[in-house]
C-alpha cells in the first residue's frame, strides 16, 4: 500500500516537513498493528540512520500528537499512531494497551476506554497508562 500522500497529509497537518526518515518511520507503524520501539525501528528501518535521528524524529511525532507512548519495559519506550488527530502536546485518545507476557508486543486496545478515576486536589495528573497483561491471540494459538 502507497501511504505516501497520507504520510506527507499527516506531517503536513502536524507542522512537520517530510524528510525520509520521517516518512519511513510513519511507513512503519502504519503497517504494524503493534507499538514500536526505537530499536524496532533502528532493525527494520532500510537506511542506516543513528540513534539520535530516531529518537529525535521519535520526540517530534509525541510532541506533536503523530505518536503515544504505548507502554515501557526493559527494551524501552514503545510507540503507537495516534488512533485520530490529537493536538499537540495533548493526546486525547485515552485507551488501554495489552503487553503480551510471551512475545512481548504492545497492542492498543482502542475500544476499552480508560476509567474515569478521581484525584484530589494535591495531585496534578499529566499522563495516565492503563495497561492489561496476559497472553495475544497469536501466542495463545
Amino acid at each position: 500500500m502507497d501511504n505516501t500522500k497520507p504520510i506527507r497529509e499527516l506531517l503536513h497537518a502536524h507542522g512537520l516537513k517530510k524528510t525520509p526518515i520521517r516518512a519511513e518511520m510513519l511507513e512503519l507503524f502504519m503497517g504494524h498493528d503493534v507499538a514500536l520501539s526505537a530499536s524496532d525501528l533502528l532493525a527494520k528501518l532500510t537506511a542506516n540512520h543513528d540513534r539520535v535521528t530516531v529518537y529525535r524524529a521519535l520526540n517530534s511525532f509525541e510532541e506533536r500528537g503523530i505518536l503515544h507512548r504505548a507502554s515501557e519495559d526493559g527494551q524501552g519506550v514503545k510507540y503507537a499512531m495516534c488512533g485520530h488527530q490529537c493536538p499537540d502536546e495533548q493526546h486525547t485518545d485515552q485507551h488501554a494497551h495489552f503487553v503480551c507476557d510471551e512475545c512481548h508486543q504492545t497492542y492498543c486496545l482502542e475500544e476499552v476506554a480508560i476509567p474515569d478515576v478521581e484525584v484530589s486536589d494535591a495531585f496534578s495528573v499529566n499522563r495516565v497508562n492503563y495497561t492489561l497483561s496476559g497472553i495475544c491471540k497469536a501466542c495463545k494459538a
